[in-house]
């Protein structure tokens, strides 16, 4: 499948705000391709890195560094510090950006979600889902016909992601078996945020997960085993067929071809942690 044709020849300069663990990879990403990249963060800790892959690192926010001709990634940790990003920049009266991506979460579907799940599929019934579907609206009203919103499912890599944090705590919270974990990895996710950034016309939403999604069961009992825990316990099942999503933008668009796509990916630890 060819991929999408970029913005232009000559790329333009890329604003991350929020350069962590997946809007570092994106900025690198950017960066390779040949665009300039200023990458925001909370602390200068990831700094000699970002300067190392030619990225102009800077702690705070970038509202004073935005210009229309920017494309701008909104990669803060949690929905609500995604949400009060967008709210200083609704109060800055700033011009927008030519783009600006918002990354979201599939938990706007709820903690029961089940069945066929797209991007038309409403937010769950729960406070979360509906502060997450919040936090969006918030962001389509200010970014308009330039913005794009990406649902990602759990992110993971080596050394991250639900694995390891079990292997920390030792414990599983108790939740229901038939519950899906959404599942991408890092990898997957920053190229699918890449090619959104380069693609000429998005769609305004697109769900990023890999699928098959495993359940809870399927998943903490291999994760359990992998990491010689007793077998998981939990909640009383949903009783309803576990979340399937529906992929048909991301492939067509950004991702036709994962390079994890098989969640068992998401066990692998390093060998001292097992």
């Amino acid at each position: 499948m060819n991929q999408p044709a970029t913005l232009e020849a000559t790329q333009p300069r890329l604003i991350v705000w929020g350069a962590g663990e997946l809007g570092g990879r994106v900025a690198r990403l950017w960066r390779q391709a040949g665009g300039p990249v200023i990458a925001v963060t909370h602390s200068d800790r990831r700094h000699a890195d970002l300067r190392a892959a030619g990225i102009s690192p800077r702690c705070g926010d970038p509202l004073d560094q935005i210009q229309a001709d920017d494309l701008l990634l909104l990669s803060l940790p949690g929905h609500d510090t995604q949400r009060t990003a967008v709210e200083q920049l609704v109060k800055s009266n700033l011009a927008r950006p030519r783009r600006t991506v918002f990354l979201s979460t599939v938990g706007y579907y709820g903690p029961e979600a089940h069945g066929p799940i797209d991007e038309a599929t409403p937010p769950g019934p729960d406070e979360r889902s509906a502060s997450i579907a919040e936090a969006e609206a918030v962001f389509f009203a200010w970014a308009g016909e330039t913005g794009v919103v990406l649902r990602l499912g759990g992110l993971y890599a080596h050394n991250r992601g639900p694995i390891s944090a079990l292997a920390r705590r030792k414990t599983l919270k108790r939740r229901p078996p038939d519950k899906t974990l959404a599942l991408i990895h890092y990898d997957d996710a920053a190229a699918a945020i890449h090619a959104v950034l380069r693609h000429p016309a998005p769609e305004r939403l697109y769900l990023a997960v890999t699928e098959p999604s495993p359940t809870r069961q399927e998943f903490y009992t291999r994760a359990c085993r992998r990491l010689n825990l007793p077998a998981p316990e939990f909640e009383p099942p949903i009783g309803r067929p576990p979340a399937r999503y529906d992929l048909t933008r991301l492939r067509r668009d950004l991702l036709p071809a994962p390079a994890y796509p098989d969640w068992q990916a998401a066990l692998t630890l390093p060998a001292d942690s097992v």
